[in-house]
């Protein structure tokens, strides 16, 4: 439901169909029945492709222009980057650190 928030209408329904295959994905509604295992279609605008640095295209995908806007709090309240383990959320913050200036 946040995610409509300020939407415009051009983007409500495709922002209700992510916010819809979000849900599913997380009460394990996708992929069908099975054992822990399972194999799940990811829209393809969500696929990082071919890449021999996922983590750098992931955040420029997320944060476009970031030196640009790195003192706009509200650019920040609208985008986020979900990772499953810590091992990725340390990796991907440490790289998203260090692309400010400064210390």
């Amino acid at each position: 439901m946040s995610l409509t928030v300020g939407c415009h209408a051009s983007d409500l329904e495709e922002t209700s169909r992510f916010a819809e295959w979000l849900l599913e994905l997380g009460e394990v509604k996708l992929g069908g029945d099975n054992d822990g295992n399972a194999i799940i279609d990811i829209p393809y605008d969500l696929l990082i492709g071919d890449s021999s640095d996922p983590i750098s295209d992931l955040i420029d995908f997320v944060y476009p222009a970031l030196l640009e806007n790195f003192n706009d709090i509200s650019y920040f309240q609208k985008r986020a980057i979900l990772a499953s383990l810590n091992e990725v959320v340390k990796d991907i913050n440490d790289r998203f650190l260090s692309l400010f200036p400064g210390e």
